[in-house]
This record gives structure tokens, C-alpha cells and sequence, in this order.
């Protein structure tokens, strides 16, 4: 018999595996909204190029395929697109006061300024930027057992749930908790 770890680790590959792509927006959220005319973005694909309202956007590369940076946007309405061989992502986000209904108010995480990638990040001996485990080395383990009903073990899979990066969900959810909970526990 399966641990109750192994099948919650199975279910979320399985949910991974049909959106499996290579490239990926982390920030900005899609349907999210920025107070400020001042967007912070995250993004990783390899080869990838962006464009944000239709024109090409260059900003740093930090680490092979991960783009990092700040855009200054009007306020308004804005379509980020990362493409790549093979692939195509796209969020649509708002700058400005007064965001329509169906934009989101983003909480940027970390929220504080500065923090450095390699601060939750490593590039392996091959040269790839992954995620290194940091989220306790901010965050006390003990608060988390408060508030979460899983076991330590899942707890270090902070990603199966949130988004690092920040989110237009409390608490940074990748999902609403409402959806998020069913997508293991049916």
C-alpha cells in the first residue's frame, strides 16, 4: 500500500504532466492587478523570448532561460506573451487604480525588496537554476504546523500549493483553497 505522502506526491505529478511545458510565467499573475505603474516579472523558458503588448521586451537573464526584471507600463491593460520553440504562454494583467472586475490585486512574494534569486535558488553542476528548499530558512516550521493539517513531510512541498513568486490568492494558492484542497483530496 501506498504512503499517504507518495499518493499526494503521484496525484499532483499527474495534474503537473497535462500541463507540462516548458516555459513559464510566475509574475505576473494572469488577471492580476498592480497599484503601481511598476511590474515586477519572473519568467523561464528556454530560448525564450518576450513581448509585452505585442513589442519585444528585453530584460535580464540572471540564470540560463530565467528572465528577470522590472517593467514600467501605463496604466491600463497589458498582455505579457513568453514564447519559445514549441511553445506559447500568455497572461493578461492590469496596471493602475480602478482594475476592472475581473483582475485580482497580486501580493508580490517575497514582499520585501532586494532579496537575490540564489536566496531560494541554486544552478546544479549542469548549469540549471532550480529550487533549492528554502522556504524555512524565512519562514518558521512551527507557525506552518498551525495553521496546515498536513504531515512536516508534505510541508517541504510548499510548491504543490503555493506560488512562490506571489499570487492573486490568499496566501499565495496557486488555486483558490477551495479548488486547491480537491485536487488531492477528492
Amino acid at each position: 500500500m501506498r504512503s499517504p505522502r507518495i499518493f499526494h506526491l503521484l496525484a499532483f505529478a499527474a495534474l503537473l504532466s497535462a500541463d507540462d511545458e516548458a516555459g513559464k510565467i510566475m509574475r505576473p499573475a494572469d488577471k492580476s492587478s498592480h497599484k503601481s505603474g511598476t511590474v515586477s516579472l519572473v519568467a523561464t523558458a528556454p530560448s525564450g523570448r518576450l513581448e509585452l503588448d505585442g513589442e519585444p521586451l528585453e530584460l535580464a537573464q540572471p540564470f540560463p532561460n530565467v528572465f528577470h526584471g522590472e517593467m514600467k507600463v501605463s496604466p491600463g491593460t497589458h498582455s505579457l506573451v513568453l514564447k519559445w520553440v514549441g511553445g506559447r504562454k500568455e497572461v493578461r494583467f492590469f496596471s493602475g487604480p480602478n482594475a476592472p472586475a475581473e483582475f485580482t490585486s497580486f501580493q508580490q512574494h517575497p514582499p520585501i525588496a532586494d532579496v537575490a534569486c540564489t536566496q531560494c535558488h541554486e544552478l546544479t553542476a549542469r548549469g540549471r537554476f532550480r529550487f533549492k528548499g528554502g522556504c524555512f530558512d524565512c519562514h518558521k516550521a512551527e507557525s506552518f504546523q498551525k495553521v496546515h493539517t498536513h504531515p512536516s513531510s508534505l510541508l517541504e512541498e510548499c510548491g504543490m500549493c503555493h506560488n512562490a513568486h506571489g499570487s492573486t490568492v490568499k496566501a499565495h494558492l496557486i488555486h483558490p483553497k477551495e479548488t486547491a484542497c480537491k485536487l488531492c483530496h477528492p
